[in-house]
């Protein structure tokens, strides 16, 4: 004979459907979530490869700086692209000083150029294509 707890044997099923509903509730959850952001993050990366570039020149990505309008290019030392991103080695008149910068750009298909980024948000492994990442976040 099996002892009796005051809960049936068809209420506690109840009670572990339920749970296992929830369970799968939540786990649906995180999983739309991470989906969500997975979407976001390769959805950004397919745009910016369909909106590439046509043109990648020094002049090109030192006309996108000056037309930021922070600083000026004066000498371009290095520079490189690819796909809807570009790095720059340049020395560049802020006010009236020159100095050394790096920077990346991104191409903006609605300015038909090239836009500074601020590094601190753009710098971030996996987000560049690696020539990118290795040339235009690591100097000063």
């Amino acid at each position: 004979m099996t002892p009796s707890f005051g809960v049936h044997a068809h209420s506690m099923s109840g009670v572990v459907n339920c749970g296992m509903q929830q369970f799968r509730l939540a786990l649906a959850g995180v999983l739309t979530c991470g989906l969500l952001t997975f979407g976001a993050t390769r959805g950004s990366a397919t745009q910016s490869s369909v909106a590439a570039p046509e043109e990648c020149t020094a002049q090109s990505v030192a006309n996108g700086v000056n037309a930021a309008g922070s600083s000026r290019v004066v000498v371009v030392a290095a520079y490189g692209c690819e796909g809807s991103w570009a790095y720059l080695w340049a020395d560049v008149n802020v006010g009236t000083e020159t100095i050394g910068v790096t920077m990346v750009l991104k191409w903006r298909p609605d300015l038909n150029r090239w836009w500074p980024t601020d590094r601190s948000v753009t710098c971030v492994e996996g987000l560049l294509p690696e020539t990118i990442y290795r040339q235009g976040c690591f100097s000063n």
